[in-house]
């Protein structure tokens, strides 16, 4: 009997807290699989781990967080390819016997999270770069918990600036007429018509800027809110057509975050005019002394990659899902009995300051932070982004404006003058 109580007294200490990572690396976004790899090492590297081939790839020795070791598991997936999404996550829950999972990345693949997470509910489930609203606002399980924005939130703030720095009273959107589209959209209107602006229009990919029937359109209104066309979503020469439409850019014009920069790089997209303002979940690379540090830690930790590829979204959504979740651990102490309950309850707790933001969540485990309007500048001769202003304390809901409206679809946010969300005051 004593021999039996003293096992069971070590085993707590003995047993790894073992986390399995979803990467692409197959697919249009193979290439980032070492970047996001390198962004779920570090919090484990600047706790006393060490890479064990010099390599993200080759995974971390010595991890150990609350008095456990910690075992990292890579699982390959493919954006957007359900089947094998689904095939990595049950191995790593049934066979590898992962305690958490991190990652994978995209909208719906989100989702397929949040569904394969009530199946398995004592397992933490905690999402990267993956942006759909609909994956913590409703009917979110108990058992995921993201702290990345969604793309409603990293729009935050962009309207009041129109409305109340440039003046703007009447203004058309023009959105992709996707999910990422929808999401803007749905933020903007809010947020706009809530302080009592009006939408006179919503045009999409199909717009012939040079219609005169939409060159009227655009004529009239204050200003334009070009949302969600960078990267993968812009057509050749979409920006600077628009940008011609509406003429003077630089008061009648603003841009979410897929047109401040590509979404994956954060390299500029080609033709947003300088003066424009635009939004972003993150903060210029000098703007804040804690994305200073990460960038130094970065670089240090990983000198085969880019500098420049610490700050790309897919790179900070895993850095900031690891760190969320070995705060949660080392706040529970280690205790995984009683199926994780321990870990869990404190995960949802947890407040602490990631490079981008402080963060904290909300009561359906959903990151709140800060996002960050930003002007298009030119130096030497190269386009530069200034942080125009810090919207601080960005919940998804927006004071209740999103949560109160149909999911995000193809012009689902009502126009409505109502109480805005606190950042618009």
């Amino acid at each position: 009997m004593l021999l039996a109580v003293a096992a069971a007294g070590c085993s707590r200490d003995e047993e790894p807290f073992r986390i399995g990572l979803l990467t692409d690396c197959r697919g249009l976004f193979a290439g980032y699989e070492d970047g996001a790899l390198a962004g779920a090492a570090l919090p484990l590297l600047e706790r006393g781990a060490r890479l064990t081939n010099g390599r993200p790839s080759g995974g971390v020795s010595r991890a150990r967080v609350a008095g456990r070791d910690v075992e990292l598991v890579n699982g390959c997936t493919e954006s957007s390819e359900f089947t094998i999404l689904v095939e990595e996550a049950r191995r790593l829950v049934e066979v590898e016997g992962v305690d958490a999972v991190v990652g994978p990345i995209g909208e719906a693949d989100g989702l397929e999270v949040r569904e394969l997470a009530r199946k398995y509910p004592e397992v933490v489930f905690v999402p990267a770069w993956s942006g759909a609203q609909e994956l913590t606002l409703r009917r979110p399980a108990a058992n995921v918990y993201r702290f990345d924005t969604d793309e409603a939130q990293d729009v935050a703030g962009l309207a009041s600036y129109a409305y109340r720095q440039l003046g703007w009273r009447q203004a058309v959107i023009v959105g992709d007429p996707s999910a990422v589209g929808w999401q803007e959209e749905a933020a903007f209107v809010a947020e706009f018509c809530a302080l009592g602006g009006k939408v006179t229009a919503r045009l999409s990919t199909a717009s012939d800027f040079g219609k005169p029937t939409v060159a009227r359109t655009l004529e009239r209104a204050d200003g334009v809110a070009a949302l969600a066309y960078g990267g993968l979503f812009s057509p050749p020469g979409f920006v600077p057509a628009l940008a011609r439409a509406v003429g003077s850019p630089r008061s009648r014009m603003v841009v979410g975050s897929y047109v401040l920069d590509d979404s994956n790089t954060l390299a500029p997209v080609a033709g947003v005019p300088a003066g424009v303002v635009g939004a972003s979940s993150i903060p210029p690379a000098s703007a804040t002394p804690a994305m200073r540090a990460y960038r130094t830690a970065f670089s240090k930790a990983f000198p085969g990659l880019p500098p420049a590829a610490a700050q790309t979204p897919i790179v900070l959504a895993f850095h900031d899902a690891m760190e969320g979740l070995l705060h949660g651990l080392e706040a529970s102490g280690g205790d995984l009995s009683n199926g994780r309950r321990q870990l869990r309850e404190k995960l949802a707790g947890v407040h602490f300051d990631l490079p981008s933001s402080p963060v904290y969540l909300d009561r359906n485990r959903q990151a709140v932070r800060n996002t960050y309007l930003q002007r298009v500048g030119r130096e030497g001769g190269k386009r530069v982004l200034r942080l125009v202003r810090v919207v601080p304390g960005v919940e998804q809901t927006f004071g209740g404006l999103l949560s109160d409206a149909p999911a995000p679809g193809p012009g689902s946010q009502p126009c409505r003058k109502a109480t805005p969300p606190p950042w618009a005051h």
